[in-house]
């Protein structure tokens, strides 16, 4: 028994010995924290922000592990790719412990650019401050020498929605959405648009000339529209100079491309008439409807017919505001012909004074139905007045219907 005791006391002593002469001690670090977690930042604005890391090293075995934890800069990442730096050194030198676990802490201040916040609310991601601490002792399994920790930025406030375009109206420079003009005519068309949340805006105006529009309307681009938009609000964007070189029927539109939207672009028909004048004081004449009848419904399929006019070289359907209320049904016992309706007792009554929407077609064209983008003018459950006038050359008007109700259910 004396031998073997004798025998292990020997083992050990030279365990210790090995351990007391090797080379570096133990070490390792087992956690990277931040804290808080997460921190909010402005969309619209640079961002000074405070943050604690705490970083926990593993103890030495017999022998203290003294050492350095350190970490030289900090990296923004959006997406996991690094958008960012902040170049700053964090270190502390530690005495080693032989039983618990060592912390250290880190207290750091820095500047979030408001150029990454605008960045991060655009992508719908947050934004992340990486951090990596080193143990220059080294490592041990499982704990590695050096380990990172996030702190999450997240965009809040005015301009931290998500970018949207809600909604777009076109008009033409005189606030209506049909024209009829003649040759040479200067003519613009604005676009007003709601927003949600900070963006680029990246859109193109496009038209489709007269040469395209009697069949399936081609449209090529007219200019580019790259516009920054901070914080939700109303956007009006002006196009060029359109062109009005030919005679025809023109349309334009404002074709959105980012933000993605969820609607059909509107569109916006232009008329344009041949130069030559008409003579002096001339009276528009009475123009004649024969569809629709009293009491029918505002529809995509409502057929709208005038009898021609000559000299017209187009009609333009035009609709105003109403009453309240549904029109007046047609009285069931009326036969209903092809017939012209009945005209107003003076010939020509006075509409209001701007139309909510309208259309024009040519000359040869004496019907027409309503598309969607120009039902889309007049809201559901409603009453509008309309009429036809005929456009003669340098855009007179050489004649024009009474006004009739309608009511769109």
């Amino acid at each position: 028994m004396t031998r073997r005791m004798a025998s292990l006391l020997s083992v050990l002593a030279f365990a210790l010995g090995l351990l007391l002469s090797s080379g570096p001690a133990m070490a390792g670090i087992v956690s990277v924290d931040a804290v808080p977690s997460r921190i909010a930042i402005s969309a619209t604005a640079p961002s000074t922000v405070t943050v604690v890391w705490r970083v926990v090293r593993i103890p030495g075995t017999i022998v203290p592990n003294p050492g350095v934890i350190s970490s030289p800069s900090g990296q923004f990442l959006l997406n996991g790719a690094v958008v960012g730096t902040v170049n700053r050194t964090l270190s502390r030198s530690l005495p080693g412990a032989t039983i618990a676990n060592e912390g250290a802490t880190f207290t750091e201040s820095f500047t979030v650019p408001q150029a990454l916040a605008f960045r991060a609310v655009k992508s719908g991601s947050a934004l992340v401050l990486r951090r990596t601490f080193t143990d220059n002792t080294g490592a041990v399994a499982p704990f590695p020498a050096s380990l990172s920790g996030d702190l999450i930025l997240n965009p809040s406030g005015p301009g931290s929605e998500s970018f949207t375009v809600s909604r777009l109206s076109l008009t033409f420079d005189d606030d209506s959405r049909v024209r009829v003009l003649p040759k040479g005519s200067r003519l613009r068309a604005r676009a007003e648009l709601n927003t949600t949340g900070s963006g680029l805006i990246i859109a193109q105006w496009e038209i489709a000339p007269a040469t395209t529009t009697a069949g399936a309307p081609v449209f090529r681009p007219l200019s580019l529209v790259r516009q920054n938009i901070a914080g939700g609000r109303r956007v009006v964007i002006t196009s060029p100079p359109l062109p009005t070189r030919f005679e025809g029927s023109n349309i334009v539109r404002l074709s959105i491309t980012d933000p993605g939207t969820f609607f059909d672009a509107p569109e916006l028909q232009y008329y344009v008439t041949p130069e030559s004048p008409l003579p002096d004081g001339q009276q528009p004449r009475l123009l004649l409807t024969t569809s629709p009848g009293p009491g029918t419904p505002l529809t995509q399929t409502t057929r709208f017919a005038w009898q021609a006019i000559p000299g017209a070289t187009a009609y333009k359907l035009e609709f105003f505001r109403g009453g309240s209320g549904p029109a007046e049904p047609a009285d069931q016992e009326t036969v209903v012909s092809n017939a012209p309706l009945d005209p107003a007792p003076n010939g020509q009554p006075e509409a209001p004074a701007a139309p909510l929407t309208g259309v024009v077609v040519p000359a040869a064209v004496t019907e027409t139905r309503l598309k969607d983008f120009t039902l889309a003018h007049l809201p559901s459950d409603r009453r509008y007045r309309w009429l036809v006038k005929a456009i003669g050359e340098n855009g007179v008007t050489i004649g024009v219907s009474a006004l009739a109700d309608i009511y769109k259910p």
